[in-house]
């Protein structure tokens, strides 16, 4: 009975404590894909991606046009080839069909590649801006809005356009060391 008691004396201490403990608590929420769209060395950063990216698609367009004209040309002319004739332009289109498949996915990982250079040092200092503002406003703990899981909260723990504007100011600052 005695342990029964100190048991249940203990739940309440505990329960009575706790919202004490978690008035301190204090939670911050980040985008980090708004912060990367809008801060000026993301805009930066995609629109010389997508210049990059243009040039590829305009070398896959053209080369898709010659496949398909070969095509048409194969089809047109298969009625008055030889056999070994139709054969020799068939194993062309299938080579340069296989080429064109070849470049299509070499461009792919390119980019894949290219996108992945161009982000991650925008994210890392987007990561380090999110830690001074953590500290400097005494939040224990930051979340990313998109893969913490969370679906409602108060605005007034996003900070993201805190991150988005001090990012921005020290990205200019830089710049202009940079003479750019």
């Amino acid at each position: 009975m005695k342990k029964l008691k100190v048991t249940v004396i203990l739940c309440c201490v505990y329960l009575l404590a706790t919202p004490l403990w978690a008035s301190n608590f204090k939670i911050a929420i980040i985008d980090m894909q708004k912060a990367l769209n809008q801060c000026e060395a993301g805009k930066e950063a995609k629109a010389k991606l997508q210049k990059k990216f243009e040039k590829m698609k305009k070398d896959l367009e053209a080369r898709q046009k010659e496949l398909e004209k070969l095509k048409q040309e194969l089809e047109k002319q298969s009625l008055m080839l030889s056999l070994d004739a139709k054969r020799d332009k068939e194993k062309e289109y299938k080579r340069k069909l296989r080429d064109f498949q070849d470049l299509y996915q070499d461009y792919k990982q390119e980019m894949a590649r290219a996108e992945y250079e161009a982000i991650q040092p925008i994210l890392r200092d987007l990561q380090q801006v999110a830690e001074e503002i953590r500290k400097k406003e005494g939040y224990l703990i930051v979340f990313e809005k998109n893969n913490a899981g969370i679906v409602c909260y108060e605005h007034g723990i996003d900070i993201t356009d805190k991150v988005i504007e001090l990012y921005n100011a020290e990205w200019k600052k830089n710049q202009k060391k940079e003479g750019k």
